[in-house]
């Protein structure tokens, strides 16, 4: 594996990811090497006005109390 050296980080920044790593239970550099994996993971692909409208209308049910009522019966 490679190391990766990272020059002039903020010490707040350094703060706020050691403060997130500890409400994980994780280690300063495993709760950095999981967000620098999870990064590369992600999608590359821009989401559109488009893509948001669809995902507004596959969900809308989910606020009508009636329907959610229903499935859980």
């Amino acid at each position: 594996m490679s190391n990766v050296l990272i020059r002039d980080l903020p010490d707040d920044v350094l703060a706020e990811i050691d403060a997130r790593a500890a409400e994980l239970g994780l280690s300063r550099v495993e709760y950095i090497r999981r967000r620098l994996a999870q990064d590369a993971r992600a999608s590359r692909v821009p989401v559109t006005r488009d893509d948001l409208h669809r995902f507004a209308a596959s969900v809308a049910g989910l606020a009508d109390d009636d329907l959610m009522r229903q499935a859980w019966q």
